[in-house]
C-alpha cells in the first residue's frame, strides 16, 4: 500500500512480536453450518454471500460504538446483534431472521461458531514462527480460545494465548494487550496486532500504543485511515518476512 498511516513504524523500526485476534483473523464462522441452520427453519440462505455480509456486521459494531469510542456490554452481549446484523447484511427480512438468531446462538454456545481456520492460517504462522517473531492471540472469547486454536490445528504456534472470559477484561482495553506483550516477552513499540473491528482491535492495539493492522476480507474498510491487508498471507510481505526481516 502506497498510503502512509499514523501507526506504521520507521524504516529502522523492527518488529519483534505478532498478536491476532482469533475470530474474524485466524478462524472463521462456519458459514455452512450457519446456512445448514437457516434451511432447518425453512429459509434459504447462500453461505457465499455471508464472508462479506460480515463486513457488514463489523461496520455495525463501530456504528454503535461511537466509531473509537468505548464499545458498551461484553462479547458475550454482542454476539446475538452480530448474527443479527450479519444475516440483515445477508439480505434476511427481519422476520426470517429472529428465529435464525435464536438458533445460531443455540448453536454457538454448543459448539463455537468461529471455528474454521483460514486457509491461509497455517503457513502464515509457520513463516512468522520462522522469521523468529513471538506470536500470541488476544481474543474476546467465552474460555473456548485455547480449545478453538485446538481443534483448528493452530494452538501449536502462539506463545501465549489471552481470553478475555479468563482473564476478566477484553478489548479495546489497553490492559488485555498489556498482560499479552509483557507473556510474548515484547515492547509495545516493536509489536503489531492483527484484527477485524476498528472500534475494537484497531482503537485497543492504538491504545496500548501497538500498531494495528487490519484484516479487511470483505473490503468493507476502505475509507478507514488504518493499515489493511485483505487475506492473512499478505501479512508476511507487510512484515519484510519474505526478505528475512520484520519491519
Amino acid at each position: 500500500m502506497s498510503e502512509a498511516f499514523r501507526d506504521a513504524p520507521s524504516d529502522a523500526a523492527s518488529i519483534e512480536a505478532v498478536l491476532f485476534d482469533l475470530g474474524g483473523v485466524l478462524v472463521h464462522l462456519d458459514y455452512e453450518a450457519i446456512a445448514r441452520e437457516a434451511a432447518q427453519l425453512g429459509v434459504t440462505l447462500d453461505a457465499a454471500r455471508l464472508p462479506r455480509a460480515e463486513g457488514h456486521a463489523r461496520r455495525a459494531i463501530d456504528r454503535r460504538a461511537g466509531l473509537l469510542g468505548e464499545v458498551p456490554g461484553t462479547d458475550a452481549t454482542r454476539v446475538p446483534s452480530y448474527f443479527d446484523d450479519l444475516l440483515e447484511g445477508a439480505g434476511l427480512a427481519a422476520e426470517a431472521r429472529a428465529a435464525l438468531v435464536a438458533r445460531l446462538q443455540a448453536h454457538h454456545r454448543a459448539r463455537n461458531l468461529w471455528r474454521v481456520p483460514f486457509d491461509d492460517a497455517r503457513a502464515t504462522l509457520e513463516r512468522l514462527r520462522g522469521a523468529g517473531l513471538r506470536l500470541g492471540v488476544v481474543s474476546n472469547a467465552d474460555g473456548r480460545a485455547a480449545a478453538v486454536l485446538a481443534e483448528a490445528g493452530l494452538a501449536h504456534a502462539f506463545d501465549a494465548v489471552l481470553d478475555s472470559h479468563v482473564e476478566g477484561v477484553e478489548k479495546p482495553d489497553a490492559e488485555i494487550f498489556r498482560r499479552a506483550l509483557a507473556r510474548v516477552g515484547a515492547p509495545a513499540a516493536r509489536a503489531v496486532f492483527v484484527g477485524d473491528i476498528l472500534s475494537i482491535d484497531v482503537a485497543g492495539a492504538r491504545g496500548a500504543g501497538m500498531r494495528p493492522i487490519l484484516v479487511d476480507v470483505a473490503s468493507a474498510y476502505g475509507d478507514a485511515d488504518v493499515e489493511r491487508i485483505g487475506r492473512l498471507h499478505e501479512l508476511v510481505a507487510r512484515l519484510g518476512v519474505a526478505s528475512g526481516r520484520a519491519s
